[in-house]
C-alpha cells in the first residue's frame, strides 16, 4: 500500500507542466498561434515579475500586445496562456491571463483564468 501511494504521488507530479523561469523571447515566441512556453512560465512571471501597482506601459514592454479578445472587461489586458483543442476544430478548454487595471492604469489584480 505505502509504494502506490509513492507510485502515485510521482505520476501525479511527473505529469504536471515543469515550470521554467520566465523569458521575455520565449513569452512572445509562437507558432501558428500556439504559444509553447507560456503555461510553463505563469507561476514565475506571477510570482516574480507582476505586481499589483505595476504601470499599464510596463506590463506591455515585459509581455507585449496583450490578444484581442471579446469577452474581457474594460479596464483588463487578457494574454493567452494556453488553448487546448483536444483533436476539435473548436477549443475545448483553455487557459487566460487576466491583469486588471484601476483608474491611474496600475495593475490592480491578476489572476489565471481556466475556461
Amino acid at each position: 500500500m505505502k509504494y502506490l501511494i509513492v507510485i502515485a504521488c510521482f505520476l501525479i507530479v511527473s505529469c504536471s507542466p515543469k515550470q521554467i523561469k520566465f523569458d521575455k523571447i520565449k513569452w512572445q515566441k509562437s507558432f501558428d498561434g500556439y504559444y509553447e512556453f507560456r503555461e510553463n512560465m505563469t507561476t514565475d512571471l506571477m510570482d516574480n515579475h507582476l505586481n499589483k501597482g505595476m504601470a499599464y506601459d510596463s506590463v506591455i514592454k515585459l509581455l507585449g500586445e496583450p490578444a484581442n479578445l471579446h469577452n474581457k472587461e474594460e479596464n483588463e489586458i487578457v494574454y493567452e496562456i494556453m488553448v487546448d483543442y483536444k483533436g476539435n476544430i473548436d477549443p475545448m478548454d483553455g487557459t487566460d491571463l487576466h491583469i486588471e487595471f484601476d483608474k491611474d492604469s496600475l495593475i490592480q489584480n491578476f489572476r489565471l483564468n481556466h475556461w
